[in-house]
């Protein structure tokens, strides 16, 4: 099955919330053969006041995020070689709970944390950068507002310090 566009699925969503609320949306669901159930409000769609993991989409649309993210990272020459024998989908399970988490949502991120993780690594600056660049390639990709992508891309860069090897003095 192909993979849905996250922002197509974003609009599917919101105008099925949207049918939803009209008197004469069950009858016309009915006779597409569609659930009856209204699809979940998603990030544009979603209330301005809701949490970045509701106007991200939830779970769902940060996974998508993250997944084109993933398949950036394992293409981006300056630092795929560090993903060598890296689960590509381990390491996309483990950012979709911690975006889900560090967003507002209900997920529980169970990885280990930031600085005893990668201090082996001694991942230096412009390796960090380039996943930045992926990060926000991945989010316009995706079609993630800008206000939600400078909020998300706030939390990433809190964790820089925790990642990136401190110069050599």
């Amino acid at each position: 099955m192909p993979r849905w566009s996250p922002l197509l699925a974003l609009v599917l969503a919101c105008a099925s919330s949207s049918e939803a609320a009209r008197p004469d949306a069950a009858s016309s669901t009915a006779a597409r053969g569609s659930p009856s159930a209204p699809a979940p409000r998603t990030a544009a769609c979603a209330a301005p006041n809701a949490s970045l993991y509701d106007r991200l989409g939830q779970r769902a649309g940060i996974d998508a995020v993250m997944h084109t993210f993933v398949v950036s990272v394992g293409r981006d020459p300056r630092i795929n070689l560090r993903f060598l024998f890296t689960d590509m989908d381990v390491l996309q399970a483990h950012l979709t709970d911690q975006v889900c988490a560090a967003s507002g949502g209900p997920c529980t991120y169970a990885g280990r944390a930031m600085k005893p993780l990668h201090a082996p690594m001694r991942v230096r600056a412009p390796e960090f950068d380039a996943m930045a660049e992926d990060m926000v390639a991945a989010l316009q990709a995706s079609g993630v507002p800008e206000r939600e992508s400078k909020e998300l891309l706030a939390i990433v860069a809190s964790t820089r310090d925790d990642i990136v090897e401190p110069e050599a003095r």
